[in-house]
This record gives structure tokens, sequence and C-alpha cells, in this order.
């Protein structure tokens, strides 16, 4: 009888405790969930869509730099990474506005808030943030919000490829009342008193896409039609991050592939070497960045647009 008393003594306690933690650390992190509803796809395959591109264009903007450990963003256990060095190298940090001419203007991601412009941890406060977070900087005006204003653009929505801080920081500047959208069961990391920064602090809800109702699309696994009539694709990419999202424009002029952190740059698609520790799965996410190539080999006239190469748009 006593055994059973401190047994059960011992569970409410834990669970007193674990109620506290939740209330006192984690709160701030949960934002309600709701599925993205998706239109119907009328195409079955990669020719199909390749084969019928529509009105879309997209343009990207560097919304700043992070200085990070290049064993963040590659993974320097790799075989083919004897050679390379750990060295802390400039990131920059990528959003890219696309616009449908009937269906109008979106943005994936959102880069940097304009608080880096003061501050190299933005918005961020808490016990860890020194230890565990890279610095970042940026130029005025340069935030996706400010160019967003400077060009008077109607925005109709967010598309998250991951909800990493450096991709949703940019948040904290834009309209609440938009449609936010991520990867079904993507991580939101907001710790009160030891990593907190609340990018979504004030959206309604985060809307997810759940894939296992779209296309398979190898090399890739599924794929969602998110306007319906096949012009912009969200792909799963699972592997950077648990429910991380590649996006496809298929534009009448450009086809582009949008790799958010699947591929970081440039030097890591033609090294072919994966995402380093920053990642939650690395065998996953080396994988991803092999589909990349393979896709690339198969469809060289598809740009890609990596989450942090440096790029040549410049803002107007």
């Amino acid at each position: 009888m006593k055994r059973s008393r401190k047994i059960f003594l011992l569970t409410a306690c834990f669970m007193v405790l674990a109620a506290a933690f939740t209330l006192l650390v984690l709160q701030p992190s949960i934002i309600p969930r709701k599925t993205f509803s998706a239109p119907e796809s009328s195409y079955r395959g990669w020719e199909e869509i390749l084969s019928s591109p529509q009105p879309i264009t997209i343009q990207t903007y560097s919304t700043g730099v992070m200085l990070t450990e290049l064993s963040g963003i590659m993974n320097l256990a790799h075989e083919r990474a004897a050679a390379i060095e750990d060295v802390v190298v400039e990131a920059p940090v990528n959003a890219s506005i696309i616009h449908h001419q009937t269906l109008g203007y979106y943005l994936i991601d959102a880069g940097l808030d304009s608080s880096y412009i003061d501050h190299q941890y933005g918005t961020f406060r808490g016990l860890f943030v020194e230890k565990t977070l890279g610095k970042g900087s940026q130029e005025p005006n340069t935030n996706i919000a400010s160019v967003i204003k400077r060009k008077n653009i109607p925005l109709r929505g967010v598309w998250l490829t991951h909800l990493h801080p450096d991709h949703i920081a940019g948040i904290i500047d834009l309209p609440k009342h938009l449609p936010y959208v991520a990867g079904k069961g993507e991580r939101y990391i907001n710790f009160r008193f030891f990593m907190r920064s609340d990018h979504l602090a004030g959206i309604e809800a985060l809307y997810e896409i759940d894939f296992t109702g779209g296309i398979d699309l190898p090399p890739f696994g599924r794929g969602i039609d998110l306007l319906g009539d096949g012009s912009f694709w969200a792909i799963e990419s699972s592997g950077h991050s648990k429910g991380h999202v590649m996006y496809f424009i298929n534009g009448i002029e450009e086809r582009v592939l949008v790799t958010g952190d699947a591929c970081n740059d440039q030097f890591q698609f033609d090294t072919g070497i994966g995402p380093g520790s920053f990642s939650s799965d690395l065998e996953q996410a080396q994988q991803v960045l092999e589909t990349i190539i393979t896709f690339k080999e198969r469809y060289p006239e598809v740009s890609l647009v990596f989450g942090h190469d440096r790029i040549s748009i410049q803002h107007e």
C-alpha cells in the first residue's frame, strides 16, 4: 500500500511539474494549427506540369546575413567533406515574392525582420540565445516588409519552407491577418526564459500542408497543387526539419525550384554534401539533397533558388 501511494505521489508531482513547465516555458510556442485546404490537382506528373506553364513569376531578395558555423549548414562528417574546414561563414537570408497574374502576390519565407538592423539577435531574448544562435545583420529597408511596402504589393499569403528563426523572423513586420502556411508537423521553437522571440505572435492560426492528399512527383515524394492551376507547388522535403517544404514555380518565363534549407547554396549543390547539424535528420536531409541533384539533371531547364545563396537581384 505504501509503495502504491509513493508511486501515486511521484506521478502526481511529475504531472504538476510538467504542467508548470508547459505554462511557464512552452505556452508562448503553442500556435493553433489548421489543415490547409488544397484544391484538387489537374496534373499527374512532371511532364504534364512542365508542358503547361502558367503566368506566375518570382523575385528573390536578400533580407540580411547570418554569421554561422559551416558545420551547422553542411555535414562536415560526410566523406566528401574531408578537406573542408569548419569556419564561420556569412549566410545570406533570402525571401521570395511570387506574382500570379490572376491570383495575386504571395511570399515564400519572411527572412529577417527589421530589428536586425540594430540587434544581432533580432528580437530573441533568453538564457540560451548567445550560446546557440548565429549573429545576424541587416541594411535599412531591406527586410521583406519594406520591399513589399515600397512596391505597394497587396500580399495575399505567406508560404514557409520551415519554421527556423531566420525564415520566419520577418513575420514580425508583416500583417497578421494573412494566411501563413507551413508543412505538417513543423516545429516552432519559442521557449520563455530560454530562447524567446514570438515571431508568430498575433497569428490566429498556422495552416499546415498535408501531403497525404498530394500526387507523386519523383524523384521527390508528394506534391500539392497549391493554387489549383499547376502554377505553384509544395513538395514534401522533410529532413532539414520535420515538416520542411520546397516550392516549385511553373512560370511561362521561368521554372524555379525554391529549395529552402534542403540545399543552402550552390556550393552545397555542387559538392553533394547534405545539410549539417542544424538539421533534425542528417540522413534524410542528405537524401533530399540528392533528389534535388537528380531532379536538376532530369530537368535542366528548371532554375534553383537556394535558402542562403548570394543573389544578384538588387532592392529597387
